[in-house]
Protein backbone atom coordinates (compact mmCIF):
# COMPACT_ATOMS: atom_id res chain seq x y z
CA UNK A 1 0.00 0.00 0.00
CA UNK A 2 1.10 3.47 -0.59
CA UNK A 3 2.28 5.38 2.34
CA UNK A 4 -0.52 6.81 4.34
CA UNK A 5 -0.41 9.73 7.02
CA UNK A 6 -3.12 9.20 9.57
CA UNK A 7 -5.57 12.08 10.65
CA UNK A 8 -5.83 11.81 14.56
CA UNK A 9 -7.26 14.97 16.53
CA UNK A 10 -4.25 17.25 17.94
CA UNK A 11 -6.98 17.48 20.89
CA UNK A 12 -6.75 13.98 21.50
CA UNK A 13 -3.30 12.61 20.18
CA UNK A 14 -2.88 11.82 23.72
CA UNK A 15 -5.56 10.12 24.39
CA UNK A 16 -5.52 6.26 25.21
CA UNK A 17 -8.04 5.84 21.94
CA UNK A 18 -5.08 6.27 19.79
CA UNK A 19 -2.16 5.72 22.21
CA UNK A 20 -3.42 1.58 22.49
CA UNK A 21 -4.57 -0.31 19.85
CA UNK A 22 -7.55 -2.14 20.69
CA UNK A 23 -8.89 -5.47 21.59
CA UNK A 24 -12.40 -5.40 23.39
CA UNK A 25 -15.47 -6.62 23.38
CA UNK A 26 -18.89 -5.21 23.43
CA UNK A 27 -20.99 -5.54 26.84
CA UNK A 28 -24.66 -4.88 27.93
CA UNK A 29 -26.75 -4.97 24.25
CA UNK A 30 -30.12 -5.35 25.01
CA UNK A 31 -29.45 -5.53 28.30
CA UNK A 32 -32.83 -4.52 30.63
CA UNK A 33 -32.86 -2.33 33.35
CA UNK A 34 -30.72 -3.20 36.34
CA UNK A 35 -28.64 -5.45 34.63
CA UNK A 36 -25.44 -3.62 34.93
CA UNK A 37 -25.62 -3.55 38.72
CA UNK A 38 -26.54 -7.98 39.03
CA UNK A 39 -23.46 -9.52 41.37
CA UNK A 40 -22.86 -11.64 38.41
CA UNK A 41 -22.42 -8.97 35.68
CA UNK A 42 -20.24 -6.63 38.29
CA UNK A 43 -17.85 -9.40 38.35
CA UNK A 44 -17.27 -9.25 34.58
CA UNK A 45 -14.76 -6.71 34.28
CA UNK A 46 -12.11 -8.88 36.19
CA UNK A 47 -13.02 -11.57 34.06
CA UNK A 48 -12.38 -9.42 30.90
CA UNK A 49 -9.45 -7.86 32.30
CA UNK A 50 -7.99 -11.49 32.99
CA UNK A 51 -8.34 -12.02 28.99
CA UNK A 52 -6.52 -8.72 28.07
CA UNK A 53 -9.51 -6.55 26.97
CA UNK A 54 -8.81 -3.03 27.38
CA UNK A 55 -11.56 -1.36 25.84
CA UNK A 56 -15.58 -2.16 25.50
CA UNK A 57 -18.56 -0.43 24.54
CA UNK A 58 -21.22 0.12 27.63
CA UNK A 59 -24.86 -0.49 25.98
CA UNK A 60 -27.77 2.05 27.27
CA UNK A 61 -30.95 1.55 25.83
CA UNK A 62 -33.73 4.51 25.27
CA UNK A 63 -36.73 3.21 22.81
CA UNK A 64 -39.12 4.78 20.43
CA UNK A 65 -42.76 3.05 20.26
CA UNK A 66 -42.47 1.79 16.91
CA UNK A 67 -39.65 2.15 13.73
CA UNK A 68 -42.00 4.87 12.95
CA UNK A 69 -42.82 6.37 15.74
CA UNK A 70 -41.45 10.00 16.47
CA UNK A 71 -40.60 10.50 20.15
CA UNK A 72 -37.88 8.48 21.74
CA UNK A 73 -37.93 7.76 25.39
CA UNK A 74 -36.43 6.45 28.26
CA UNK A 75 -38.57 2.89 29.28
CA UNK A 76 -38.82 1.69 33.02
CA UNK A 77 -38.24 -1.69 31.81
CA UNK A 78 -35.73 -1.83 28.79
CA UNK A 79 -33.60 1.67 29.40
CA UNK A 80 -30.85 1.78 31.61
CA UNK A 81 -30.29 3.65 34.84
CA UNK A 82 -27.86 6.53 35.59
CA UNK A 83 -26.65 4.32 38.72
CA UNK A 84 -25.75 1.28 37.40
CA UNK A 85 -24.08 3.00 34.23
CA UNK A 86 -22.18 4.91 36.42
CA UNK A 87 -21.10 2.14 39.02
CA UNK A 88 -20.35 -0.70 35.57
CA UNK A 89 -17.83 2.54 34.15
CA UNK A 90 -16.78 2.42 37.81
CA UNK A 91 -15.68 -1.37 38.09
CA UNK A 92 -14.41 -1.35 34.16
CA UNK A 93 -11.72 1.14 35.04
CA UNK A 94 -11.09 -0.12 38.13
CA UNK A 95 -9.52 -3.38 36.24
CA UNK A 96 -7.95 -0.64 34.01
CA UNK A 97 -10.71 -1.12 31.16
CA UNK A 98 -11.80 2.31 29.01
CA UNK A 99 -15.47 2.54 28.30
CA UNK A 100 -16.71 3.13 24.66
CA UNK A 101 -19.87 4.62 25.37
CA UNK A 102 -22.85 3.48 22.89
CA UNK A 103 -26.50 4.87 23.20
CA UNK A 104 -28.73 2.25 21.59
CA UNK A 105 -32.11 3.38 19.89
CA UNK A 106 -34.33 0.10 20.58
CA UNK A 107 -37.92 0.02 18.82
CA UNK A 108 -40.32 -1.60 21.15
CA UNK A 109 -42.23 -3.10 17.89
CA UNK A 110 -39.12 -5.80 17.67
CA UNK A 111 -37.69 -3.76 14.39
CA UNK A 112 -34.09 -2.76 13.30
CA UNK A 113 -32.96 0.89 14.75
CA UNK A 114 -32.06 1.23 10.71
CA UNK A 115 -35.77 1.24 9.98
CA UNK A 116 -35.93 4.82 11.31
CA UNK A 117 -37.18 6.42 8.14
CA UNK A 118 -40.07 9.23 7.47
CA UNK A 119 -41.74 11.12 4.69
CA UNK A 120 -40.61 14.64 3.72
CA UNK A 121 -42.74 17.41 4.62
CA UNK A 122 -46.51 16.24 3.57
CA UNK A 123 -48.41 19.78 2.10
CA UNK A 124 -51.20 17.26 -0.16
CA UNK A 125 -53.73 18.73 2.03
CA UNK A 126 -53.94 22.73 1.84
CA UNK A 127 -52.93 23.89 5.11
CA UNK A 128 -51.90 21.05 6.85
CA UNK A 129 -48.06 20.55 6.85
CA UNK A 130 -46.41 17.74 8.56
CA UNK A 131 -42.53 18.21 9.34
CA UNK A 132 -41.61 14.01 10.64
CA UNK A 133 -37.85 14.83 10.48
CA UNK A 134 -38.12 17.77 12.56
CA UNK A 135 -39.98 16.20 15.37
CA UNK A 136 -37.88 12.88 14.83
CA UNK A 137 -34.80 14.62 15.30
CA UNK A 138 -35.24 17.59 18.18
CA UNK A 139 -36.51 14.35 20.36
CA UNK A 140 -33.85 12.53 19.34
CA UNK A 141 -31.21 15.76 19.90
CA UNK A 142 -33.34 15.70 23.93
CA UNK A 143 -31.66 12.27 24.25
CA UNK A 144 -28.29 13.17 23.35
CA UNK A 145 -27.86 15.76 26.06
CA UNK A 146 -28.67 13.34 28.00
CA UNK A 147 -26.28 10.99 27.50
CA UNK A 148 -23.62 13.43 26.90
CA UNK A 149 -24.08 14.66 30.12
CA UNK A 150 -24.02 11.03 31.89
CA UNK A 151 -20.71 10.26 29.94
CA UNK A 152 -19.15 13.48 30.89
CA UNK A 153 -20.13 13.21 34.56
CA UNK A 154 -19.48 9.25 34.72
CA UNK A 155 -16.22 9.83 32.84
CA UNK A 156 -16.41 7.44 30.11
CA UNK A 157 -14.04 7.54 28.05
CA UNK A 158 -15.17 7.82 24.22
CA UNK A 159 -18.73 8.16 22.72
CA UNK A 160 -20.68 7.40 19.98
CA UNK A 161 -23.75 9.24 19.16
CA UNK A 162 -25.50 6.71 17.26
CA UNK A 163 -25.49 3.33 15.87
CA UNK A 164 -26.96 1.92 12.54
CA UNK A 165 -29.76 4.74 12.34
CA UNK A 166 -29.38 3.83 8.58
CA UNK A 167 -32.95 5.68 7.30
CA UNK A 168 -32.08 8.55 9.05
CA UNK A 169 -27.83 9.08 8.12
CA UNK A 170 -28.70 11.35 4.83
CA UNK A 171 -29.91 13.96 6.98
CA UNK A 172 -26.36 15.77 6.99
CA UNK A 173 -27.61 19.03 8.78
CA UNK A 174 -29.62 17.20 11.54
CA UNK A 175 -26.51 15.11 12.63
CA UNK A 176 -24.12 18.10 12.40
CA UNK A 177 -26.43 19.58 15.12
CA UNK A 178 -26.36 16.25 16.99
CA UNK A 179 -22.27 16.34 17.02
CA UNK A 180 -22.57 19.72 17.93
CA UNK A 181 -24.96 19.72 20.86
CA UNK A 182 -23.14 16.71 21.84
CA UNK A 183 -19.64 18.29 22.16
CA UNK A 184 -21.15 20.99 23.96
CA UNK A 185 -21.61 18.65 27.03
CA UNK A 186 -19.25 15.75 26.47
CA UNK A 187 -15.22 16.66 25.94
CA UNK A 188 -13.97 13.27 24.68
CA UNK A 189 -13.51 12.08 21.21
CA UNK A 190 -16.84 11.00 19.05
CA UNK A 191 -17.99 8.45 16.32
CA UNK A 192 -20.93 7.25 14.94
CA UNK A 193 -21.45 3.59 13.76
CA UNK A 194 -22.35 3.02 10.77
CA UNK A 195 -22.52 -0.12 7.93
CA UNK A 196 -21.45 -1.00 4.79
CA UNK A 197 -25.42 0.03 3.47
CA UNK A 198 -24.05 3.17 4.93
CA UNK A 199 -21.16 4.38 2.71
CA UNK A 200 -22.85 2.66 -0.16
CA UNK A 201 -26.03 5.09 0.15
CA UNK A 202 -24.78 7.92 1.43
CA UNK A 203 -22.42 11.33 1.41
CA UNK A 204 -22.22 11.13 5.25
CA UNK A 205 -20.24 14.29 4.68
CA UNK A 206 -21.28 15.03 8.37
CA UNK A 207 -18.61 12.29 9.14
CA UNK A 208 -15.96 15.37 9.05
CA UNK A 209 -17.53 16.69 12.66
CA UNK A 210 -16.44 12.74 13.60
CA UNK A 211 -13.10 11.70 15.40
CA UNK A 212 -12.93 8.33 14.66
CA UNK A 213 -14.89 5.85 12.80
CA UNK A 214 -17.05 3.87 14.20
CA UNK A 215 -17.47 0.08 11.74
CA UNK A 216 -19.97 -2.49 12.08
CA UNK A 217 -18.61 -4.84 10.33
CA UNK A 218 -19.36 -8.33 9.15
CA UNK A 219 -16.87 -9.69 6.26
CA UNK A 220 -17.51 -12.77 4.50
CA UNK A 221 -14.47 -14.32 5.90
CA UNK A 222 -15.12 -17.17 2.82
CA UNK A 223 -17.03 -17.67 -0.33
CA UNK A 224 -20.84 -17.30 0.19
CA UNK A 225 -23.29 -19.60 -0.64
CA UNK A 226 -26.93 -18.84 -0.28
CA UNK A 227 -27.49 -22.51 -0.56
CA UNK A 228 -26.44 -23.00 2.92
CA UNK A 229 -28.73 -20.82 4.29
CA UNK A 230 -31.85 -21.11 2.14
CA UNK A 231 -32.43 -24.50 3.20
CA UNK A 232 -31.17 -26.22 0.36
CA UNK A 233 -28.22 -27.73 1.62
CA UNK A 234 -27.28 -28.50 5.49
CA UNK A 235 -24.98 -26.08 6.35
CA UNK A 236 -22.99 -28.68 8.06
CA UNK A 237 -21.61 -30.27 5.41
CA UNK A 238 -19.52 -26.64 4.65
CA UNK A 239 -15.48 -27.55 4.81
CA UNK A 240 -13.72 -26.89 7.76
CA UNK A 241 -11.86 -24.00 6.37
CA UNK A 242 -8.50 -23.00 7.68
CA UNK A 243 -7.11 -19.64 9.00
CA UNK A 244 -5.34 -19.49 6.04
CA UNK A 245 -8.34 -20.39 4.04
CA UNK A 246 -9.79 -17.50 5.57
CA UNK A 247 -7.19 -14.71 5.02
CA UNK A 248 -6.81 -15.42 1.41
CA UNK A 249 -10.41 -14.77 0.93
CA UNK A 250 -10.21 -11.26 3.57
CA UNK A 251 -7.02 -10.10 1.96
CA UNK A 252 -8.91 -7.71 -0.31
CA UNK A 253 -10.68 -6.24 2.95
CA UNK A 254 -7.68 -4.96 3.42
CA UNK A 255 -7.48 -2.32 0.78
CA UNK A 256 -11.41 -1.45 1.31
CA UNK A 257 -10.81 -0.43 4.83
CA UNK A 258 -7.75 1.90 3.86
CA UNK A 259 -10.24 3.22 1.26
CA UNK A 260 -12.79 4.06 3.62
CA UNK A 261 -10.32 5.84 5.94
CA UNK A 262 -9.54 7.58 3.06
CA UNK A 263 -13.17 9.02 2.34
CA UNK A 264 -13.13 10.23 5.55
CA UNK A 265 -9.75 11.98 5.33
CA UNK A 266 -7.96 9.30 6.67
CA UNK A 267 -10.05 8.86 10.38
CA UNK A 268 -8.40 6.20 12.01
CA UNK A 269 -11.34 3.42 11.93
CA UNK A 270 -12.32 0.63 14.40
CA UNK A 271 -14.65 -2.46 14.23
CA UNK A 272 -16.82 -1.52 17.25
CA UNK A 273 -18.81 -4.51 16.17
CA UNK A 274 -17.26 -7.59 14.28
CA UNK A 275 -17.97 -10.99 15.56
CA UNK A 276 -18.77 -14.54 13.95
CA UNK A 277 -20.66 -17.56 15.65
CA UNK A 278 -19.32 -20.59 17.00
CA UNK A 279 -21.42 -22.56 14.69
CA UNK A 280 -19.89 -24.43 11.92
CA UNK A 281 -20.57 -22.06 8.65
CA UNK A 282 -21.45 -19.12 9.68
CA UNK A 283 -18.21 -17.79 8.79
CA UNK A 284 -19.58 -17.05 5.24
CA UNK A 285 -22.58 -14.88 6.86
CA UNK A 286 -20.92 -14.04 10.60
CA UNK A 287 -23.64 -11.83 11.30
CA UNK A 288 -26.54 -14.34 10.65
CA UNK A 289 -28.04 -15.55 13.68
CA UNK A 290 -30.66 -17.72 12.99
CA UNK A 291 -28.92 -20.82 11.38
CA UNK A 292 -28.65 -24.66 13.02
CA UNK A 293 -24.84 -25.44 12.15
CA UNK A 294 -23.50 -27.72 14.74
CA UNK A 295 -21.56 -25.98 17.57
CA UNK A 296 -18.02 -25.12 16.13
CA UNK A 297 -15.78 -23.21 18.71
CA UNK A 298 -12.67 -24.09 17.05
CA UNK A 299 -13.81 -22.43 13.30
CA UNK A 300 -14.80 -19.29 15.41
CA UNK A 301 -11.48 -18.82 17.40
CA UNK A 302 -10.06 -19.67 13.43
CA UNK A 303 -12.05 -16.66 12.20
CA UNK A 304 -10.58 -14.45 15.06
CA UNK A 305 -6.91 -15.30 14.21
CA UNK A 306 -7.85 -14.75 10.55
CA UNK A 307 -9.05 -11.43 11.46
CA UNK A 308 -6.17 -10.06 13.71
CA UNK A 309 -3.76 -11.06 10.96
CA UNK A 310 -5.27 -9.55 8.19
CA UNK A 311 -5.70 -6.49 9.70
CA UNK A 312 -2.86 -6.26 11.93
CA UNK A 313 -0.83 -4.26 9.54
CA UNK A 314 -3.24 -1.56 8.20
CA UNK A 315 -2.10 1.69 10.27
CA UNK A 316 -5.60 3.15 10.29
CA UNK A 317 -7.32 -0.17 11.76
CA UNK A 318 -7.85 0.48 15.67
CA UNK A 319 -8.35 -2.59 16.25
CA UNK A 320 -12.15 -4.17 17.14
CA UNK A 321 -14.39 -4.91 19.57
CA UNK A 322 -15.98 -8.44 19.47
CA UNK A 323 -19.93 -9.37 19.14
CA UNK A 324 -19.65 -9.98 21.75
CA UNK A 325 -19.24 -10.56 25.43
CA UNK A 326 -22.37 -11.41 26.73
CA UNK A 327 -26.24 -12.37 25.79
CA UNK A 328 -28.70 -11.15 27.15
CA UNK A 329 -31.76 -12.29 25.19
CA UNK A 330 -32.05 -16.11 25.23
CA UNK A 331 -32.39 -17.81 22.33
CA UNK A 332 -32.95 -21.08 22.94
CA UNK A 333 -31.07 -22.87 19.24
CA UNK A 334 -27.84 -21.45 20.90
CA UNK A 335 -28.00 -24.12 23.57
CA UNK A 336 -29.44 -26.67 21.90
CA UNK A 337 -26.41 -28.26 20.93
CA UNK A 338 -24.99 -30.34 23.87
CA UNK A 339 -21.60 -29.96 22.33
CA UNK A 340 -21.49 -26.34 23.15
CA UNK A 341 -23.08 -22.82 23.28
CA UNK A 342 -23.47 -21.71 19.25
CA UNK A 343 -23.59 -18.16 20.02
CA UNK A 344 -21.33 -15.12 19.69
CA UNK A 345 -19.42 -15.26 23.30
CA UNK A 346 -15.80 -16.96 23.37
CA UNK A 347 -15.71 -17.36 27.19
CA UNK A 348 -15.13 -20.88 27.48
CA UNK A 349 -14.44 -21.67 23.81
CA UNK A 350 -11.21 -21.85 21.33
CA UNK A 351 -11.89 -18.16 20.87
CA UNK A 352 -11.00 -16.77 24.22
CA UNK A 353 -7.38 -17.94 23.88
CA UNK A 354 -7.21 -16.40 20.58
CA UNK A 355 -8.25 -13.09 22.18
CA UNK A 356 -5.81 -13.45 24.93
CA UNK A 357 -2.63 -13.90 23.24
CA UNK A 358 -4.03 -10.89 20.61
CA UNK A 359 -4.79 -8.27 23.11
CA UNK A 360 -0.92 -9.53 24.73
CA UNK A 361 0.35 -9.17 21.27
CA UNK A 362 -1.41 -5.50 21.10
CA UNK A 363 -0.97 -4.33 24.12
CA UNK A 364 1.69 -1.63 24.19
CA UNK A 365 1.02 -0.77 20.78
CA UNK A 366 -0.09 2.82 19.44
CA UNK A 367 -1.41 4.33 16.56
CA UNK A 368 0.48 7.12 16.79
CA UNK A 369 3.84 6.18 14.81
Amino acid sequence: MAEFKLNIPEAYKDHPLFTQRICGSNFGFMARRGYYLQPEVLRQPELMREMGINWVTVNANFCQEHYYSQKVFLDFEFSTGELELMEITKRLHENGIKVLFKPCLTSLDGAWMGFVKFPNVMRQIEGVNNDYWSIWFNSFLESSKYFADIAERTGMDAMMIGAEYFGTEGKSDWWRKVIEETRSRYGGPLSYEFTCESRKHYELDWFDGLDFLCYSYYPHAVPFEPKYFNGECDINETPDYTVEDMMKHMESRKARIRSISERFDNKPILFTEYGVRSSHGCVMQPFEIETLGRYDGEQQARFMEASFRTFYDNPEWMGLLWWKWDETQYRPHYHADPAGNRGFTVQGKPAEAVMKKWAAIMKNESLIK
